[in-house]
């Protein structure tokens, strides 16, 4: 029987974690918590987003041949948190793999994980779902050594679940007691006990630390930033926005039209604004490289650069005496702009801060000479 479309929900983007820029500077919160402690201090709703992150940002986009990844959970879930489709809808049989996250005082023990082990078994055995391919425990303080021997054994897990279903099993499917009956029993005695795992806190971690979301949940450090690139001897195509308005700036500081480089030669000290101008853009663009290489998404720079784009605003729409004067009323401002509150923070130079006013003229959000 297929699962009723109306129980699954895609899942949604992780909400941001609080305090997660001092949490990845370190700033007043002592020395860096290992991440494997910081795991197992996580409350339980720290954990449920934790999950969150690992799932949309791991299995959906690092597992080979996922097609769809869905949350569960909740009421009326048959013992399904996290589902991953392994095969488009139209496949028949649509393989897939289940996720049950558990969040407990202490590690997951046997008695637990055999309630949750029946579910699957009962209502596969019902119809309402198929066996899925793998089904792991994620847990985040692991399990006890007890379960693991169960699993790790998956013949002698089938004995013991029945020998314990009476126990372990048959209150706590559904609200309705299920009796181990003779049809339940072959059921179960013939079912693949293979598929089920545990998966272990630090390969947790490390898949963890394969998303956008880790350093910025655990405050491991960024990477040295390297040195900026050399702008080219040519315009790039990505230039040519806040290189165009430059030159109009120019022009009009001059009185005639300037087009290019060269024709800025009788103009040394425009042409030197010209050349540490590009050195700047490229400066804030390796900042952006820093924020996509170290922290796994350019979103950290994008919100720096709307910090700037904000806290300049009466700047950069000012009246100026000419549209020189408001670029440079505009970097002056940029410089005492107060980043306290942003990750990047800590990595951001003066070069940076005069190549952010070029990004936002690139960006078409800023206009030197009036129109």
């Amino acid at each position: 029987m297929n699962i009723d479309p109306a129980s699954t929900t895609d899942i949604d983007r992780p909400s941001p974690w609080p305090n997660a820029n001092a949490r990845l500077l370190g700033l007043g919160v002592g020395l860096p918590v290992k991440p494997l402690d910081r795991l197992a201090q996580f409350s339980p709703l720290d954990f449920e987003r934790f999950t969150l992150e690992w799932a949309t940002g791991y299995l959906a986009r690092k597992v080979p041949g996922v097609d769809q990844v869905q949350q569960r959970g909740g009421s009326g879930d048959k013992g399904r948190d996290v589902v991953v489709w392994l095969d488009p809808t139209a496949a028949d049989p649509r393989r897939w793999s289940l996720y049950q996250c558990k969040h407990y005082q202490t590690r997951l023990g046997w008695g637990s994980a055999a309630a949750e082990i029946a579910k699957v078994l009962f209502y596969t055995y019902r119809g309402d779902y198929r066996a899925p391919s793998e089904y792991w425990f994620v847990t985040h303080l692991g399990v006890t050594s007890d379960l693991q021997d169960t699993l790790d054994d998956p013949a002698g897990m089938a004995r013991r679940i029945v020998a314990d279903w009476d126990k372990r099993c048959r209150y706590e499917i559904m609200k309705d007691e299920v009796i181990l009956e003779p049809s339940l029993e072959e059921h179960v005695r013939k079912f693949d006990f293979s598929i089920f795992r545990a998966k272990q806190p630090l390969e947790l971690l490390q898949e963890h630390a394969q998303t956008n979301y880790h350093h910025t949940v655990f405050g491991l450090p960024l990477i040295e930033r390297v040195v900026p690139k050399v702008p080219p001897s040519a315009v790039a195509p990505t230039e040519t926005v806040y290189v165009g308005r430059l030159l109009e700036a120019i022009g009009e500081a001059v009185g005639e039209p300037v087009v290019d480089e060269v024709a800025l030669q009788p103009f040394p000290k425009e042409a030197a604004l010209f050349r540490r101008s590009r050195l700047t853009f490229y400066c804030a663009e390796n900042l952006r490289e820093l924020a996509r290489d170290s922290m796994l998404d350019e979103a950290f720079f994008d919100t720096l650069l709307q910090e700037f784009a904000d806290g300049l605003y009466f700047t950069y729409t000012g009246p100026a005496a000419n549209g020189l004067a408001r670029l440079g009323a505009t970097v002056q401002a940029a410089q005492s702009l107060q980043l306290t509150g942003h990750m990047l923070n800590p990595h951001v130079m003066a070069n940076d801060r005069e190549g952010m006013c070029h990004q936002l003229a690139n960006d078409g959000i800023v206009e030197w000479i009036d129109r």
